[in-house]
Order: structure tokens, then sequence, then C-alpha cells
């Protein structure tokens, strides 16, 4: 049975500035662009204004004004991404609040745009934490160590090298085969040792999220005996492959192909894990309801999303009380703002009293919910509303 290590609780994030930004008028503007195909950013962004222009128009003037300019002043950036060279973009504008914020993205993103009081991170706290992975490519003969992390691929030491003499022996030489072979299992075995030994290394720098062995046959089974007691307990997968051919590129689609079945193995285990607690009576909630009265009591500890599921729901901008619907802050009084993604504002919510968020791609029983969370303690609809 492998340990699975907690996911890290670090979170994509632009900076804590931005997610502090607020608009009491409700005229702010956040949209998300990836880079289209040459010459499409103007097009691409005009339509995406579209619908905030639209959102506006039932607005105060001032609001409408001010989502005018924003909107113009946007549109104004297409030249100019149009040049750059990242793969995704964030707009941040409220000329009423005097905000106007640009960001390039590592990822791309969905193409999206919101209008309200605060701005939407959705696209950033759903995109996937990149995997910091250690590698070893072997086989009798020669061993390859690589550390990854996301698309950066390093390989952190010249290949090592095992003599094992002949491999072919005739006529009457057994003793002597055996002793030579016998030697091989040595020198190869040292070899495999010092090799997960600047894994070690690494992994005590900087720990992994999980391991990637690479060889043939009994080999793989071979190196995984020779690992250090610390890295034998990070899950581990295996795939078949040389250290004799192996490039930089396909080492990066096999950690490719890797990352998505580790990521796919541990999204399951964390639906099922929230599945089974909420249907146990244990400290998790099940829908959208709930989820957000576990918000409200800051409750939620690891909300989880299933896929792209979304709703319309309502955010005091005063104290960010939550609800699906609503004209009247239930807590201060406030006017509540009406908001496209609900579960958005929850996931902000979740981040700001210190919880983690997660969007999963993977079907599970948590389709049938859309969103859960696993809670810190017991929430009671007395303590969900308060």
């Amino acid at each position: 049975m492998w340990w699975y290590p907690p996911e890290k609780r670090e979170v994509t994030v632009l900076a804590d500035p931005i997610a502090e930004l607020r608009s009491p008028s409700g005229s702010l503007i956040s949209v998300y662009v990836s880079r289209p195909s040459p010459g499409g950013m103007g097009a691409l962004l005009a339509d995406l204004l579209r619908p905030v222009r639209e959102a506006a128009g039932t607005k105060e003037r001032t609001v409408q004004k001010s989502v005018r300019a924003d909107a113009e002043r946007i549109h104004a950036q297409a030249e100019s991404l149009e040049a750059d060279s990242a793969p995704a973009y964030a707009f941040f504008a409220s000329d009423l609040d005097r905000i106007f914020t640009v960001e390039s993205l590592a990822h791309p993103v969905p193409n999206v745009s919101f209008l309200g009081p605060r701005p939407y991170l959705r696209p950033l706290r759903a995109a996937p934490r990149a995997f910091r992975v250690g590698m070893l490519v072997a086989d009798r003969s020669q061993a390859r160590v690589f550390v990854a992390s996301g698309d950066l691929v390093d390989e952190v030491s010249a290949p090592l090298l095992a003599d094992i003499g002949k491999s072919n022996f005739g006529g009457f030489s057994g003793y002597e085969e055996h002793t030579v072979r016998s030697r091989a299992d040595e020198v190869s075995t040292r070899m495999w040792r010092d090799a997960a030994a600047i894994l070690l290394e690494k992994h005590q720098h900087s720990p992994f999220d999980y391991l990637a062995i690479g060889g043939h046959g009994e080999t793989i089974e071979e190196i995984g005996r020779n690992l250090h007691p610390y890295l034998e307990r990070l899950q581990r997968v295996t795939f078949q492959a040389g250290p004799q051919t192996l490039s930089l590129h396909s080492v990066r689609v096999e950690l490719a192909d890797r990352a998505k079945e580790v990521r796919g193995n541990r999204e399951s285990a964390l639906a099922g894990q929230l599945c089974d607690a909420a249907w146990g009576d244990g400290l998790a909630v099940l829908g959208l309801s709930p989820v957000l009265s576990a918000c409200n009591a800051q409750a939620v500890d690891t909300l989880v999303v299933a896929g792209e599921f979304r709703r319309p729901g309502s955010i005091c901008n005063s104290c960010g009380f939550l609800i699906r619907s609503g004209d009247r802050c239930p807590i201060c009084s406030s006017v509540m703002f009406e908001v496209e993604d609900i579960v958005a504002a929850a996931m902000e919510a979740t981040v700001d009293a210190g919880g983690r968020t997660q969007q999963i791609l993977v079907s599970s029983p948590l389709d049938t919910h859309g969103v859960g969370a696993l809670t810190r303690f017991p929430c009671s609809s007395e303590i969900m509303t308060a």
C-alpha cells in the first residue's frame, strides 16, 4: 500500500493585492483570455467584453460609464498582447475605483469575463498545481536521474555507469560466468543506490510529490528495492524505458502521461473520501447550499468542485456572506450583489479562511451534487446560517 502525501496547500494566485480588490459599486471587471491564433486577440477581447457591457446596462449610470471606459481600455491592449509571448492574461479593472491591472499567466485559462464587487479568481484557483517529481531511468549498466516541476525537466547529474563486464560466455566457464554475473549484480546495485541517493538529496531539499521509475522487466522492481526508506514511502509510478536512448522530449511526454494518471487517481480518492464522510455523517457536506453555509461558518477545510459546476448566487461585499439568493445580508443588512458564479465566491471564502480548494475533472459520485466540502468541525444549520 502506498502512502499518499497530503496535497500541499499552495494555491495558484496572482498576488494578495489582487484577491483583496473591492468595488463597492460592483463595477469591477475580471477578464481571462488565452492566446488565440495570431491576429485574433482584438476580436476575442471584444467578444468577451460584450456580456460585461450588457450586464452593466441594468446598473447605475456611473457604473455604466466606468465599464464602458474599462472595456475600451482593455480592448486597446490587444496589439501589445499580440506582441507578447505569455500563454494567457488576466485583466482586473474598475475606472470608478481606479483599478486597472494586467497580469501575464503561465498557463492557459478559460476565456471568461465577469462583472461584480470582487475579482473573479476561479480560473486561478482551479488551475492544477504543478507536480514536483523525481525520476530515475536505468538498466544494469547506466542510470539517469531527473527532477521535474511541471514542464521544466532537469537532468541533475551526469549519467551513472556500471562496468558489468561481458554478458556472454562459451564452453565450460560456468564458475567464471557465476562470478562475473555476481559482480555485475553488485556494481549495478551500487549504481542504483548512488542514483537513489541523488534523488534523496533533492527530495530532502524540496519534497517530491511522487517518484517515476523507468526501466525494463525485473529491473524496475530491483531499483525500487534499493530506494531509501524516505523515498519508498512516496507514491511510485513505473514505465518502460531505457536510459541509453532517452531524450528530454520523451521524458516530458512520459511525465505528462504519468502526471495525468496520478492526478486522476488522487482526484478519485478525494471525491471518494468526501462522499464517504458525508454519507457516514462525518465531517463533510454535499451540495451547494450546505457548502455555502459551511463557508459562512469558516468551517471548510477542503472545498471540492466537480468540473465546471457553476450556479448563480449572492454575496455581501461588506462581510462576505454567501447565499443562493437574497437582497439584504442577514448578518450586516448590507445590499447583496448577484454573481453568476457563487461557487467561485465559495472558493475565495475557503482560501480566506485558511482552507484549500480543488476542482476535479474525474467522474465521481460528487457529480450529482456539484460541490462538497470536508469540514473542520460539525456544521449544524444554526451555525452555518448564523
